[in-house]
C-alpha cells in the first residue's frame, strides 16, 4: 500500500551484551561473518520491550496519551502460559486503556503490525499515534540458540517503534505483505500439530524440519515460488514509493550469515553488501521479528543515514509470510 502522512516518530531498543558462539562453526567463519548473539540472561521479553519503549519515548518526546493502540509482536514464549504481555507493557509505559494486542506472525511480524497500525490510524482521524513493540529471550532449555536456526544464531533483545501522523524523523512511504501458504510446511516439517512442542518437550530446531520438507518434495519449485513472491513484494513497495532500486541508499533484512544475505537477497537485486545493513546486526543474532527495525535504529544512532536517504526493508517469516517497506529519512536525530 502507498502510505501518506505516517511518520516514524521514534525508535528505541534494549540490546544486551553480545556473546560469541561457544564453538567456531561455518556461520562464525570469515565467510559466514557472524560474531555472536545478544544474550539477555533472565530478563523477560516484556521487560526488554518496556525498556525499549522508555528509550523511544524519551528520544521522541512522546506523550503516552497520544498512543491510540499498542501492538506487541512475538515469536517465542513471552511469560506465563495463559497470560498476555501487551497489558504489562501498557501498564509499565502508557498507563492508559488503549487496545493492546499480541501478534504472532513469526519473523515477519513487525511488518504485519505496522500494517494493522496503519488501519487503526486511518479509521479515526483523532488517533495520532501507535506503539509497536517486539522482544524475545531465547534462553530456554528447548532452544540451542547456536544451532536452532540454520544461517543465523538466535539473539535476545527488544525494539519499540512509535508511529505518528503529525511528523517524525522518517516517513513511511510504502508497505506490503504477502503469504505463500504452499510453503507453510517448510517450518513445520514432519512434526505433528498436536501436542505443541512447548508442552511435550520437543526442542526448537528448524534445520530438521526443512530437511523433512525437502525430502517430501511436495513443492519442487518452492525456492522459485518464494523468490517470485519476494520480488512481487519488493516491486510493489518500490512502485508505491515512487522509487527506483538505484535510489535506495540501504537495504535492511534479517541478521543472517553473509552468504544468506548476499545470495538470497542482495545478489538477485544487484545490490552490493556495502549498501546493506548486515554489518550492524552480525553480532546480534536473529532477534525474532526485531531485526530490521533494530538495524534501522542502529544506523540512525550511528549517523550512517542522511536526510533524503531511502531504506528498503524486507522480512520473511514462517507461513511463509513476506513483508517489505520503504522508509525515507527526513532528519537525523541526535541519539546516543
Amino acid at each position: 500500500m502507498q502510505v501518506d502522512s505516517v511518520f516514524l516518530k521514534a525508535l528505541g531498543t534494549c540490546l544486551p551484551d553480545s556473546v560469541p558462539p561457544p564453538v567456531p562453526d561455518a556461520q562464525s567463519s570469515e565467510e559466514g561473518g557472524l560474531t555472536g548473539a545478544l544474550v539477555a540472561g533472565d530478563v523477560s521479553p516484556p521487560e526488554l520491550a518496556v525498556r525499549a519503549v522508555r528509550q523511544a519515548f524519551a528520544r521522541g518526546g512522546v506523550d503516552p496519551a497520544d498512543i491510540a493502540v499498542l501492538l506487541h509482536v512475538s515469536v517465542f514464549h513471552q511469560g506465563p502460559d495463559g497470560w498476555l504481555p501487551p497489558s504489562y507493557i501498557a501498564r509499565e509505559t502508557l498507563g492508559t486503556s488503549v487496545p493492546g494486542i499480541e501478534i504472532r506472525q513469526g519473523c515477519n511480524g513487525m511488518f504485519n503490525a505496522v500494517e494493522l497500525a496503519l488501519g487503526q490510524l486511518a479509521l479515526d482521524p483523532s488517533r495520532v499515534g501507535a506503539l509497536i513493540t517486539s522482544a524475545e529471550n531465547f534462553g530456554s532449555p528447548l532452544v540451542n540458540r547456536w544451532t536452532a536456526h540454520p544461517g543465523s544464531y538466535l539473539g535476545d533483545g527488544g525494539v519499540a517503534l512509535v508511529l505518528d501522523r503529525r511528523g517524525g524523523f522518517a516517513r513511511l512511504r510504502s508497505l506490503a505483505t504477502a503469504l505463500v501458504p504452499q510453503l507453510e510446511q517448510l517450518h513445520r516439517g514432519a512434526e505433528p500439530l498436536f501436542p505443541p512442542g512447548g508442552t511435550s518437550g520437543r526442542p526448537l530446531e528448524f534445520g530438521p524440519r526443512a530437511r523433512d520438507f525437502a525430502a517430501l518434495n511436495l513443492v519442487p519449485d518452492g525456492q522459485e515460488m518464494l523468490g517470485r513472491a519476494r520480488d512481487r513484494v519488493l516491486s510493489q513497495v518500490l512502485a508505491e514509493a515512487d522509487t527506483a532500486l538505484d535510489e535506495i541508499a540501504w537495504v535492511v533484512s534479517m541478521n543472517n550469515s553473509r552468504p544468506h544475505v548476499a545470495k538470497r537477497l542482495l545478489e538477485p537485486l544487484g545490490v552490493p553488501m556495502s549498501r546493506s545493513g548486515w554489518e550492524f546486526g552480525r553480532s546480534f543474532g536473529h532477534l525474532g521479528a526485531s531485526d530490521q527495525f533494530v538495524t534501522l535504529e542502529r544506523m540512525v544512532a550511528a549517523g550512517r543515514v542522511a536526510p533524503g536517504d531511502k531504506v528498503l526493508m524486507l522480512g520473511v517469516g514462517p507461513g511463509i509470510s513476506i513483508g517489505g517497506a520503504v522508509v525515507e529519512v527526513l532528519s537525523v536525530p541526535d541519539w546516543d
